[in-house]
Formats: C-alpha cells, structure tokens, sequence
C-alpha cells in the first residue's frame, strides 16, 4: 500500500486547527465602505478591453513607505489605536506547509491582490468597527494599477485608487505597502507621521514572545464579540528543522479554567507525543506545545474545549 504523503495527510486537520486558532477570522481584512462610490464606472478593465499597467515604485511621486516589517510587533507600530485583532504572515515560509492552503505563499497572494508581482509578507489589522487595513512586503518595487488611476496627495505621499473609484480600496507603495479604506490609510500615514499614536495595548503580552522565525503570529483582545478566555492572547507557530512544529500561545489575565487545563494536560502530555513548556509571571501564562502537524492540532483541540 502506498503510503501517504505527510504533507498531504496534514490537510484533512487544517480546517478544525485553524478553527481553534482564529486565524480566518483574525486574518480577514475589512474594506469598510466596500461600496461603489460611481455606479456610471462600474465596468472592469477586461469588460473594457484595457489591461492595469505595471508602474515602479521609483515612478509615483512623494514619499514612500519605509518602516520595520520582519513581526506582527512592526505592524502594530504602523496602526492606529484601537486594534482588535491582527495576524503576521512570513509567506515564503508557508510553502510547503499547511499553512500554505490558508495564507497561500507569496505567488498566490500576487494573484489575489493583482499586484503583478510576489509579495513576501502580510499583516493584517481588524478594528471593531468592522474596519481594517493590511501591509504587503513587495520586493520588486513595482505593482499593477488599473489605468488613469487616481491619486490623491496626503502628507508628502501619493494614495492610490486600487478599482479606478469603483471600490473604496486604495494603496500606498514603499516598505511595506499600505492597502485599505482611504480613511484607514490615512491613518496609517498619521502614524507614520506622528499625528497618531499607535497601538501599544499588546506591548506586554508580546514581550514575553520570541518574535523571530515564526511563520505567523496573532493578537486578539476580548471584546463583547469575541469568545477568547483572556483579556488578550498572542499565538504563533514556527517549523523546525526536523519537519516539527513550535506553537506558542500567551495569555493576559486568563480565566482560571485556562491554566487548570494547561495544568491537566501537561501531566500526560508525553503518551500524546506532545512536549510542554509552560511559564507563569504576574499575571500572564506562556504555554509552548511541540510536536508533529496533526499533534498539535489535536492539542489545540483539547485545550480549546
């Protein structure tokens, strides 16, 4: 009998893995004011006949983007308060792994977004006004605009209509580019311009991260929609040389049920081939997991229910 490849194998516990993690629902990006802002325009490039055209960086006037982007530390630099949510994604280290069927790698998300060119690096932001922006890492330095695309001058820097007006999506280029609501962006440009304050709110929390080499990390704080058992949580996950698996997971403040089932697992972890490491200082929990893919997802699962 064939045997089956591990990677393969890997797939059938993806979706409930990513369930238990939040991360759809913490990756996904809200275009607030995702609305048609000139129905007489609403007719696409290929309806037309006329393709985007592929403009450098060097090209577009004013300032560019030029900021950290190696951690979700770095995005939350770059973003207005209020934070609910947000996810890092390293996609040239997801090839290869089943974080790949979620976030795809830096080929498919040039696809998504249009760009015309790879991008290596994602982050994400979620507001509880249902809004949002994302940052792409772009090393090429270059992106397909739709033609005749507006533009609009703010703070030295030239915003960029992504849909030709027809959608409230707009770019600005550098390292990282920034992509959102022109509200939103602009925001951004605010903070990077010290007009706004950024979100400092997960700074204790991810002190106590080992923020290098993961191949995502998320922050969520408890909200009156949201169901996490903390007043705020940090996860990541890195793949080791060996084809193992690191799952870190921090908790601020966290309900008292949280440590007692860190506490009940971990005095038989070693007969599910699961390897635990938890710390404890003040008031915040840090449990790192070891293991094979489709063991760690069954520890996720059990520390979940």
């Amino acid at each position: 009998m064939k045997r089956k490849d591990p990677a393969t194998k890997n797939q059938k516990y993806l979706a409930i893995f990513l369930a238990v993690t939040m991360l759809l629902s913490a990756c996904m990006i809200y275009f607030a004011g995702g609305t048609k802002t000139d129905k007489e325009n609403d007719v696409s490039a290929s309806e037309t006949g006329e393709g985007p055209i592929m403009v450098a960086f060097s090209q577009i006037q004013g300032k560019q983007v030029h900021h950290d982007f190696n951690s979700i530390a770095d995005g939350l630099k770059m973003s207005p308060e209020g934070v609910t949510n947000a996810v890092y994604v390293d996609l040239q280290k997801t090839k290869r792994t089943p974080m790949e069927a979620v976030f795809g790698n830096k080929q498919t998300m040039n696809e998504s977004f249009s760009y015309g060119a790879d991008v290596t690096k994602r982050y994400g932001a979620s507001y509880g006004n249902e809004s949002g922006f994302e940052l792409h890492q772009i090393p090429e330095q270059k992106i397909n605009m739709p033609l005749n695309t507006q533009a609009m001058p703010y703070e030295g820097y030239t915003i960029l209509d992504r849909t030709n007006g027809t959608y409230n999506i707009w770019n600005v280029v550098g390292s990282p580019s920034i992509i959102g609501p022109i509200q939103t962006v602009a925001s951004v440009i605010n903070v990077l311009e010290g007009n706004e304050t950024s979100d400092t709110e997960y700074d204790k929390i991810l002190s106590q991260a080992d923020l290098k080499g993961s191949i995502y990390q998320q922050v969520s704080k408890k909200t009156n929609s949201s169901e996490i058992p903390a007043e705020q949580y940090y996860r990541d996950l890195k793949k080791l040389d060996d084809g193992s698996y690191v799952q870190t997971s921090i908790y601020l403040n966290p309900e008292p049920e949280v440590n007692e089932k860190i506490q009940t697992l971990q005095a038989n972890s070693s007969e599910r081939g699961v390897t635990y490491n938890v710390t404890t200082l003040d008031n915040i929990t840090k449990l790192t997991i070891s293991s094979d893919f489709e063991s760690l997802y069954n520890e996720s699962t059990l520390l979940s229910l």
